[in-house]
């Protein structure tokens, strides 16, 4: 089934463009594939939070006390 929608001439051409560029068959295909959910990994993350070594070495000691605390020493 089909359902008619309107968008804006500049979402029509970003659609158009990534169609073209994926050489998609459709605009249902661009669209599902826009919605479609990541799944989420980790690694993707290195290297997003900069931050100097002091930084660093504060937020470690911050995370080995609270773990303590929870957990007990190790």
């Amino acid at each position: 089934m089909s359902k008619l929608i309107v968008v804006s001439e500049i979402a029509y051409e970003k659609l158009n463009k990534l169609k073209e560029r994926e050489k998609a068959k459709s605009f249902t295909a661009v669209i599902m594939e826009l919605l479609q959910e990541k799944e989420a990994d980790i690694s993707d993350l290195f290297g997003a939070w900069k931050m100097d070594d002091k930084t660093a070495e504060t937020l470690k000691k911050k995370l080995k006390k609270e773990r303590e605390e929870l957990f007990g020493k190790a």
